[in-house]
């Protein structure tokens, strides 16, 4: 009995160490995969051996989802061109932060480019001159600043996007409805812009197109199929938020412009049931090319048109 019971301890005694060993060498494999991939990763996108440039990609919070998807693309190229590319936004939104703060700390680390995202067209920052003298040149995206000094703008077609914003709008509309066009600033841009939509959308006779300045309290909407239209982050996260207030879902539908965190937020909720923005990476990807086009030869194309995404709600 006792020789049973002494070889059950040893043959449990072997079976624990076989089990320990196997669970230790799981665990040890694991940890090399996962530090041998990020040293490649590190190596392919952001590697600073034999780097000649440094880019730092910047602006506030509000454009930190927008702005990490720009820096994938804009990484995924630094090996390729010898440059090292950081990302520089607020880590929450309690960080204050302004534009200008943004810019002057990238302009104290002497970086041989900027790509920074412009939240208005009033927004003015301006740019520290570097230790060592020649300016650091800039690319912008957002809103273009016509006062900002940039080597490069990467915006959107008004043209284009405005039949863009119209083909969704008809795929909305099978049967016709009613189409609200938001405009609460009338420049250049969205003239431009509410033109093309009005001119896209006048061939289909069983649509109704008015533009209004805002989403007031006593506008008046008739059955169920109509699409109101904001061509701005900040007219589509208000209108989202009137909307939701004043109207049940199941009366309308909104089509907004934007990527910031908010705009996705309320897109998750249902507030809004599509977005239109700009390919972030895409952006990222052709401001690098631009920026070095530019040490390199000293120009780069002025006005760059970025290809357009469509976020739609799952509901």
């Amino acid at each position: 009995m006792e020789k049973k019971t002494a070889r059950l301890i040893k043959w449990v005694l072997l079976i624990v160490s076989f089990t320990a060993l196997l669970i230790f060498s799981i665990i040890f494999y694991a940890a090399f995969l996962s530090s041998r991939a990020k040293i490649q990763n590190q190596n392919e996108y952001n590697s600073s051996d034999n780097a000649l440039y440094h880019v730092i990609i910047t602006g506030t919070y509000e454009n930190q989802s927008f702005l990490t998807e720009v820096y994938k693309g804009a990484a995924s190229l630094g090996k390729s061109y010898k440059t090292v590319v950081d990302l520089h936004v607020p880590e929450s939104q309690a960080d204050t932060q302004s534009l200008q703060d943004l810019l002057n700390y990238c302009s104290f680390l002497n970086a041989d480019g900027i790509i920074v995202y412009i939240d208005s067209s009033e927004d003015r920052p301006e740019l520290l001159q570097r230790s060592d003298s020649p300016k650091i040149p800039v690319i912008t995206t957002g809103q273009f600043s016509p006062n900002m000094q940039q080597i490069s703008f990467i915006g959107t077609n008004n043209w284009e996007l405005g039949k863009k914003i119209a083909d969704e709008t008809q795929n909305f509309l099978p049967n016709g409805g009613n189409v609200y066009i938001i405009s609460e600033t009338l420049d250049t841009n969205s003239n431009t812009l509410i033109s093309s939509i009005q001119s896209a959308l006048g061939d289909n006779q069983r649509i109704i197109t008015k533009v209004i300045d805002d989403v007031s309290s006593d506008i008046k909407i008739d059955g169920k199929n109509n699409i109101f239209l904001s061509l701005t982050e900040e007219t589509t996260i208000l209108s989202a938020q009137l909307l939701s207030e004043q109207f049940d879902a199941d009366l309308y539908k909104l089509i907004g412009f934007g990527g910031n965190e908010v705009c996705q937020l309320y897109l998750q909720k249902g507030w809004i049931s599509e977005l239109v923005s700009l390919d972030p990476e895409k952006i990222g990807e052709t401001a690098i090319r631009e920026l070095l086009e530019y040490r390199t030869k000293g120009y780069a194309n002025s006005y760059i048109t970025a290809d357009v995404k469509i976020s739609k709600a799952q509901r």
